[in-house]
């Protein structure tokens, strides 16, 4: 018997010209025909506005919600479409994804089966780039889930954090138990959806698990997260104070305190490794270190504690070492034996590129690690993107020549010892339209 159960599905839609079609095409195109379908347009300067409106002339289950954009992330526009919900659950959606059309009726099916507060399920990463997708690891962590059709935080204190990531758009929410909690999404610019969805996994008395990647979070969009995260280092930790104060508040935290510190660490860790530019990266490293990991209860506690020993080490690091000790230390371990000589070897051309610029270093081995330590080790440039052609992702850090068409810099650095290699990339370079005044040749 199909449920009459309403889906209460916020958008939140901004500057989404580009994907907000196969978005709603994917969720008008349910199974699942009772859909109350809340759009919120966050303010775009593109034509997702019209998109919205031709869809909403032909389909009556759209509203469209407007708003001033705050320059914020998508919380108020999302917080906007709660409090117009009146479905009996409540699905938050991304407007750059798309879904399986079977979604809502598997999900409300087993909700509605179970009674949950909460129904999880999961997802595929979506390659705009390449046009694959693959199953994302992490989103759903199916050993560490209790065996049971419906659990909550007491089941599994230890481990509740990181039964799902924090994302909100893998859940089903029935609406009574979002009332009940009154929780809203933070307004802060990155990483809006972790407070509410961690704070409300262990608020939650019925979880349950479908085992199923409805989802197609898209990737690849040529937006750069890196950017994202140089623009709001403080995102890497407000939600988890917000959540420990909220868990301290509710005499929770000492039960879930492992699970937490975990999360917390872990998340933070991320930020800092991702963050692109040398402010960023110290301001957060100084923030770290002289507040927030006090804040959130993390020195002293043995390394035991933590899932990732690499965690345990990192928290020492930065407690132990500057801002800049930890960049020199870090190029060092990339194969920098001698880092001293290494600078006097390789100099960086600071007379030829103007403070402030973003760059590109294309080369590997010793001669490219040493330029990037010397451009962030100053301060004074943005290293947007570090290529070879010869061992792209050696670390993770490092890419291919493809991605230069994608990334917007400045001056590109080659640092390349051998002459066929700088050739040859000096010939990438000028096809994707680089003036030589903007290339640099390290000799």
């Amino acid at each position: 018997m199909i449920s009459e159960n309403m889906v209460s599905v916020i958008v939140a839609v901004y500057n989404a010209e580009k994907y907000l079609r196969e978005c709603l095409d994917s969720i008008v195109g349910q199974s699942y025909k009772n859909l109350e379908i809340i759009c919120v347009n966050d303010g775009s300067s593109d034509h997702s506005e019209d998109i919205l409106k031709e869809y909403a002339s032909r389909d009556k289950r759209i509203t469209i919600l407007c708003k001033e954009n705050e320059g914020l992330g998508g919380a108020s526009a999302r917080n906007m479409g709660l409090s117009q919900a009146s479905g009996e659950y409540v699905s938050i959606l991304d407007s750059d994804d798309f879904f399986d059309t079977a979604m809502y009726e598997k999900a409300v099916e087993k909700s509605d089966t179970l009674g949950t507060d909460i129904l999880i399920f999961g997802g595929f990463e979506y390659d705009d780039r390449s046009g694959k997708k693959r199953k994302i690891n992490g989103i759903l962590n199916e050993s560490l889930i209790p065996e049971k059709q419906v659990f909550s935080y007491k089941d599994c204190p230890e481990r509740i954090f990181q039964i799902s990531q924090g994302m909100a758009w893998n859940k089903l929410y029935r609406r009574s138990f979002l009332e009940r909690t009154g929780l809203r999404f933070q307004r802060i610019k990155f990483t809006d959806d972790a407070y509410f969805t961690f704070t409300n996994m262990v608020l939650a008395e019925r979880v349950a698990i479908l085992n199923e990647p409805f989802c197609n979070y898209r990737i690849n969009t040529g937006s750069s997260q890196t950017e994202g995260m140089a623009s709001c280092p403080d995102s890497a930790y407000l939600p988890y104070l917000r959540l420990k104060e909220t868990l301290e508040e509710k005499g929770i935290f000492d039960e879930v305190r492992v699970s937490f510190i975990n999360l917390a660490s872990e998340f933070a860790r991320f930020f800092y490794d991702n963050t692109g530019t040398y402010e960023s990266f110290k301001y957060l490293h100084d923030k770290l270190k002289n507040e927030v990991f006090d804040k959130l209860g993390i020195p002293g506690l043995p390394p035991e504690v933590f899932r990732d020993k690499r965690c345990a080490e990192w928290i020492d690091g930065i407690i132990k070492y500057s801002a800049e000790e930890i960049l020199f230390l870090s190029a060092r371990s990339h194969g920098c034996p001698d880092s001293t000589t290494g600078i006097l070897r390789f100099q960086f051309p600071y007379e030829l590129i103007p403070a402030n610029s973003r760059i590109v270093i294309i080369g590997d081995r010793i001669a490219g690690r040493h330029y990037i330590s010397q451009a962030v080790l100053s301060g004074l440039y943005d290293v947007v993107l570090w290529v070879d052609k010869d061992n792209p992702r050696r670390f993770e850090s490092i890419h291919g020549y493809d991605e230069l068409e994608n990334t917007d810099f400045d001056y590109a650095l080659i640092t390349y010892t051998d002459r066929g290699r700088t050739d040859e990339a000096v010939s990438v370079l000028r096809k994707s339209g680089v003036q030589d005044g903007r290339i640099i040749i390290c000799d």
